[in-house]
């Protein structure tokens, strides 16, 4: 691994998070006062746009922690964002009892939904690993030279040839 590649991570990540907070703030700060409910419904769905972008990002890098840290911290700030923004509009009269619970049914929905996504991905994973393990174990086998001993008498080629098969008898009559 090139020296550059583990402090570029963390400035990227860095980077990214400090564009995100930026984006939250303008989000929060540019809409009225009487409408930052909306303003943090807008945050939460943002979030996950930006986890699901940290996760494609994933595809880009050979080692992607910072990625899918990004990708986990988006996931988790995003729904908590929906779940409690949701869940306390009725308590500061923003919205209607029903309209929450119609609120936190869609957005258990997309949850259920990511989480089924996830665990797809984590068996496609866990698939290609366990494929990659006999790989490994043939690429870390020495080499079989045809010249060498151990080659021409291994298990695979017969001590002995087999016996020639007897000859049949002519049929009689003939």
């Amino acid at each position: 691994m090139p020296v550059g590649d583990r402090w570029s991570a963390a400035l990227l990540t860095g980077l990214f998070v400090a564009v995100a907070v930026i984006l939250f703030l303008l989000i929060y700060v540019g809409l009225p006062q009487h409408q930052h409910f909306d303003a943090m419904i807008l945050i939460g769905v943002v979030a996950l746009v930006l986890a699901l972008g940290s996760y494609l990002a994933e595809s880009l890098s050979r080692q992607a922690a910072a990625q899918r840290s990004l990708a986990w911290g988006f996931f988790g700030m995003g729904f908590a964002v929906l779940f409690l923004t949701i869940g306390l509009g009725p308590t500061y009269h923003l919205e209607s009892t029903f309209n929450m619970l119609l609120g936190l049914l869609l957005t258990f929905i997309a949850l259920i939904v990511a989480v089924a996504g996830i665990a797809w991905r984590g068996r496609a994973l866990r698939r290609t690993a366990n494929r990659e393990l006999p790989r490994q174990a043939w690429r870390n086998e020495p080499v079989a030279s045809a010249f060498s001993y151990a080659a021409a008498n291994s298990p695979s080629v017969p001590e002995a040839a087999p016996p020639p098969n007897p000859p049949t008898p002519p049929a009689p009559g003939k």
